[in-house]
């Protein structure tokens, strides 16, 4: 059943225009629906300890040219919280995206974004056969594919001179020392837990991002998701690749995510463009009409190259 919503929260942020639920592979996804049911379809996925308001301001921003869908992934927000440790695997993820996808469009391939682990996400669901006829575009913010950087670790480890040379290259690490001057300072959200941990890691300008009631179970869910993935994919890479174009927006002052993370990429990805962006890790939240620019661009260019995009 679809709720419609007009009314703006207290935030002062644009609310979706409807709210849904739909059946995920293990459990029900609450999903948040912007701009008309009939524009061409546009999912976002968030990271490990945020929920589908994350993308709220990049999704009004949007809202003109497609219809956008958010939701959130499973553990996180009114999304189902499974218990055992392999629910909160990549595969299963990805299957939750495209349970999503085959419910809200069905007849219609999607744009897709991630951001940070949403990326990491939709990075596995993108390698997917199914992914060539479902997913028309996927640009990735701070996510980089977790398969690629295991490869590529491998390689570097099996290689210590090649290895030493790209360490020793300034462009392999460049992201600055701290972060640009954002809208983060003017934006009145509650800080999260992660404001501490940015400024340990590199002192940069704090982040704030909308605070769910859920937040607590939301963290929790981002560590399993993150033990879950993080060592498995690391040490034991697969070979996956993928002909979906893709975009890398690349934050090149983000601390948690280095440009050299996305070293491998290009091997493995048919079509990749790349598109750096001076500023911190959580851009949808600091720099949202510079990600939905990104996006709406990055669909326009694909449809101006004749590629097999419609504009419908």
């Amino acid at each position: 059943m679809t709720e419609q919503l007009d009314s703006p929260d207290p935030t002062g942020a644009r609310r979706p225009h409807r709210q849904s639920t739909v059946d995920g592979a293990h459990g029900a996804l609450a999903v948040f629906e912007w701009g008309a049911v009939d524009a061409e379809p546009l999912v976002l996925v968030h990271g490990l300890s945020d929920t589908h308001l994350v993308w709220s301001a990049v999704a009004a921003l949007l809202a003109d040219g497609f219809r956008v869908i958010a939701y959130d992934v499973r553990g996180h927000g009114r999304s189902a919280k499974p218990g055992a440790p392999q629910d909160f695997r990549l595969d299963a993820l990805a299957e939750d995206f495209f349970a999503l996808i085959d419910a809200v469009s069905p007849r219609r391939a999607v744009h897709v974004c991630g951001h940070g682990w949403g990326a990491v996400q939709v990075w596995e669901a993108v390698c997917d056969p199914r992914a060539n006829t479902r997913i028309a575009s996927f640009t990735a913010v701070a996510g980089p594919n977790l398969d690629h950087v295991g490869m590529t670790l491998r390689e570097l480890a099996a290689q210590p001179r090649r290895a030493l040379r790209l360490i020793a290259d300034p462009k392999f690490w460049r992201h600055g020392a701290g972060s640009a001057q954002t809208a983060a300072q003017r934006i009145a959200y509650p800080p999260r837990v992660r404001t501490w941990l940015i400024d340990q890691l590199g002192g940069v300008a704090r982040a704030y991002a909308p605070l769910a009631s859920t937040w607590r179970a939301d963290l929790a869910a981002g560590v399993r998701i993150a033990a879950a993935n993080l060592p498995h994919r690391l040490l034991w890479p697969r070979e996956r690749s993928t002909a979906v174009p893709v975009q890398l927006v690349v934050d090149t002052t983000d601390v948690l995510v280095p440009p050299f993370l996305y070293y491998g990429s290009a091997r493995w990805v048919d079509r990749l463009w790349r598109c750096p962006i001076p500023a911190d890790h959580w851009l949808p939240v600091t720099e949202p009409l510079l990600v939905a620019e990104a996006i709406a661009n990055f669909v326009e260019d694909l449809r101006a190259a004749n590629t097999s995009i419609p504009h419908q």
